[in-house]
């Protein structure tokens, strides 16, 4: 999406009377009215008022889907009472061109009224909502564009409950006296800002560099230490503004919904579930609850701004796919954890911990066998974010959460490794945010993303993106000692360890995947082969489990297989199952280059300049050790999003 750094205030009658101060005909202008009168009945009520529309039929379309949630999503299920007229009152005839598509024969009137009510009933982060108890308006699922229009700028006007007091969004309001009439220069900007409504309540607001940060919520609840929370949070975000040496927004707002769930990113502004008290009573319950609103905070950075070039301008007709979610997604899981140990909020055994959990959670899954984190990035709007399972059970998926995650880890270490730790994956990411979005104003391609990893390390990193776009087997040892770390040795098991994925298909026993190293994959077993029987018996994929189970490491089985179209008999001596932890410990007597590159990374030194302390100098080098350069921030905007 082309979208601007600020959210800047149009006032719809201004373009009109400078468009015709030129003697120009007035662009068209959009500007939507939303109540809710009854909201138990969980009904907006929408006008949109459209003038200076030119055609005899205008199509007006909900998105099938929403920004930051990668799913097809029917929206349009969710209208009610569609109807269309002439500013005047004349019935405008219409019919359905599509599921999402309401297409009014509107014969070029000079103004068009359409009115529908919305079902809103569902507390998920993508959805909007709206009870007796608050309102969340989700662009895509509320307001209807016109097309060939998402690039006019469109008003809003909240009509709110009597009973409530208060709207929270990343929107401005047109002018001080019309607090609730807000005002997007687009519809990708609308669709990225959320409104939330009710009886709110705030916790402390803080600045960061003069801009300031409010967090605006539904029942936020009192047993927990506002202050404190709000500091902590502040913490992550000046990591994070650090990082990348910009603010790109004139003020951020943290939208707590309440119960529900998901969370959601947005332009300057999140939404997400919370509802404070026994959630943050434990250190590990604070760390979970700072991990998930550092994660979607870091999001306007990377994906936001820091995104593929699939990803904006949006068509909101269908998927927009791309294959670099483990980027967008992956890293910024790398980048939640590392906010929180830069900011001192975790210390060095729960950073490596986390990383430890993406680990195991990516290798003790099946599906590491099968899909590679480029293909899980793609599928994701079919198969979902977490993958799922396949015929018997078999996982054939991962989370591109998970392996983009160790992916950011390995690569990061690559690159400090190689640089002598002059530069990161923090490098990178700055480099991206000002080539791409702040020189060029649209996303990276995946060859591009590719140019300046290696521009940055100064190597090829061929082995790392194979990784990413393959099921190659990661050597994780080999980058974690570039910090001074490997993982901790597996044990061996009592129990018997054949190798290989097996399932029933069309009432064969075929297999799907071999392990590498196993016996299986030493006595030459190959995938598509069919496992017609073990010592002489007929199995299936249940049988074989079984029979492995039954048997003692060094037993050998006698495997009768069907390999193309011939039987074939094999003798597999069957080895240890492992116990792996995927604990990440460190090596013994790590050198000073492996010390200062751990230290580093792990938070020793403040992310947001490069103390010539940690770099280490190659010998004959006499280069100075220079600081990184901290971009200007821009000028803070108003004090405060929330309207009452």
């Amino acid at each position: 999406m082309r979208q601007r750094s600020r959210l800047v205030v149009y006032a719809v009658a201004l373009l009109v009377a400078t468009a015709l101060a030129a003697g120009q005909k007035a662009a068209p202008t959009l500007a939507f009215t939303v109540s809710m009168d009854q909201p138990g009945a969980h009904l907006y009520h929408v006008v949109l008022r459209s003038e200076g529309l030119a055609g005899a039929t205008q199509h007006f379309k909900l998105p099938v889907w929403s920004p930051g949630y990668y799913a097809v999503m029917d929206f349009a299920k969710n209208v009610r009472d569609f109807h269309a007229e002439t500013g005047d009152g004349t019935h405008l005839d219409w019919q359905k061109a599509a599921p999402n598509d309401w297409a009014v024969h509107t014969a070029n009137a000079a103004v068009v009224v359409v009115t529908y009510d919305v079902l809103a009933s569902s507390t998920f982060a993508a959805n909007p909502y709206l009870g007796d108890d608050r309102g969340l308006i989700v662009g895509t699922g509320v307001f209807m564009y016109v097309a060939g229009q998402v690039a006019r700028p469109v008003t809003v006007e909240i009509q709110l409950n009597p009973a409530w007091h208060t709207i929270a969004t990343g929107l401005d309001p047109v002018s001080p006296d019309k607090p609730h009439i807000f005002a997007a220069p687009s519809f990708d900007v609308l669709y990225d800002s959320p409104i939330l409504m009710g009886n709110l309540d705030s916790l402390p607001s803080f600045q960061v560099k003069g801009v300031p940060h409010s967090f605006v919520g539904y029942k936020l609840g009192d047993g927990f230490d506002r202050d404190r929370f709000m500091s902590d949070l502040r913490a992550i975000v000046e990591q994070a503004v650090a990082i990348i040496g910009d603010i790109p927004y004139t003020h951020y707002t943290f939208l707590g919904i309440g119960p529900g769930q998901g969370g959601i990113e947005h332009l300057n502004s999140t939404v997400v579930p919370f509802t404070g008290g026994a959630a943050l009573d434990t250190r590990q319950g604070r760390i979970r609850e700072l991990s998930f609103l550092a994660h979607e905070y870091f999001h306007n950075y990377n994906v936001k701004r820091i995104r593929p070039a699939a990803l904006g301008p949006f068509d909101y007709d269908g998927p927009n796919l791309t294959n670099m979610l483990w980027v967008s997604e992956g890293f910024t899981v790398y980048y939640e954890y590392l906010l929180l140990a830069r900011a001192g909020l975790m210390n060095q055994d729960e950073l490596l911990d986390a990383f430890r959990k993406d680990i195991a959670a990516y290798e003790n899954n099946t599906g590491h066998l099968f899909q590679s984190a480029t293909t899980s990035s793609h599928d994701t709007w079919t198969q979902g974010p977490f993958g799922g399972r396949g015929r018997g059970g078999i996982s054939k998926t991962i989370s591109y959460y998970n392996k983009g995650s160790a992916l950011g880890l390995l690569l990061d270490f690559k690159i400090r490794h190689e640089t002598r730790n002059r530069k990161s994956l923090d490098t990178v990411m700055r480099t991206l945010y000002q080539r791409f979005y702040k020189q060029r104003a649209r996303g990276w391609t995946d060859d591009e993303f590719r140019v300046v990893c290696e521009e940055t390390a100064g190597v090829s990193l061929a082995e790392n993106f194979t990784y990413a776009s393959t099921t190659k087997d990661i050597d994780y040892d080999k980058y974690l000692r570039y910090a001074g770390l490997e993982l901790e040795k597996p044990t061996e098991l009592p129990d018997a360890y054949l190798g290989v994925v097996a399932e029933d298909v069309d009432g064969r026993t075929v297999v799907s995947a071999i392990e590498k190293d196993s016996p299986a994959a030493q006595a030459h077993l190959a995938v598509k082969d069919q496992i017609k029987a073990v010592d002489g018996a007929a199995v299936d994929a249940q049988a074989l489990d079984k029979l492995i189970a039954g048997r003692k490491p060094g037993d050998t089985m006698s495997l009768t297989l069907v390999r193309a179209g011939k039987d074939l008999q094999v003798s597999v001596v069957l080895g240890h199952k492992l116990q792996r932890s995927y604990k990440i410990v460190p090596i013994a007597h790590p050198d000073a280059l492996q010390s200062a590159i751990l230290a580093d990374w792990a938070g020793a030194r403040n992310a947001s300049a490069a103390s010539a302390a940690w770099l280490v100098r190659p010998a004959g080098d006499s280069t100075p050790l220079t600081a990184l350069s901290i971009l200007p921030m821009r000028r803070p905007g108003q004090a405060s999003r929330v309207s009452r």
